[in-house]
C-alpha cells in the first residue's frame, strides 16, 4: 500500500525541480519577448536562459546545503575586526 504521506515527503524535492524549470521558463520568456521588440534574436533568449538556469542552481545549491545537518556553517561576512 501506497503511504498516505508520500506527497508531504516530495513536496520539497517538487518545489525545488519546480524553481529551477521557472527560472529557466521564465527566462527565454521574457528573453524572447525582448529579442522580438529589439530585433537581437537569439541573443537575450539564449543569455536570460543561462541566467535562469544559474539563479537556479544557485537556489537548489542553497536549499541543499541548508537541508544538510553536517555542512559546516557559511563564512561570516561581516567586515568589522574581532574585538580584543
Amino acid at each position: 500500500m501506497i503511504d498516505p504521506n508520500i506527497w508531504r515527503r516530495l513536496a520539497p524535492a517538487m518545489g525545488l525541480a519546480t524553481a529551477l524549470t521557472g527560472s529557466i521558463l521564465a527566462g527565454v520568456l521574457v528573453g524572447a519577448w525582448l529579442d522580438r521588440r529589439l530585433n537581437t534574436e537569439p541573443l537575450l533568449t539564449a543569455g536570460l536562459a543561462f541566467a535562469g538556469l544559474v539563479s537556479g542552481a544557485v537556489h537548489l545549491s542553497r536549499a541543499a546545503r541548508s537541508s544538510n545537518p553536517d555542512a559546516p556553517p557559511p563564512p561570516d561576512d561581516r567586515s568589522e575586526p574581532p574585538s580584543p
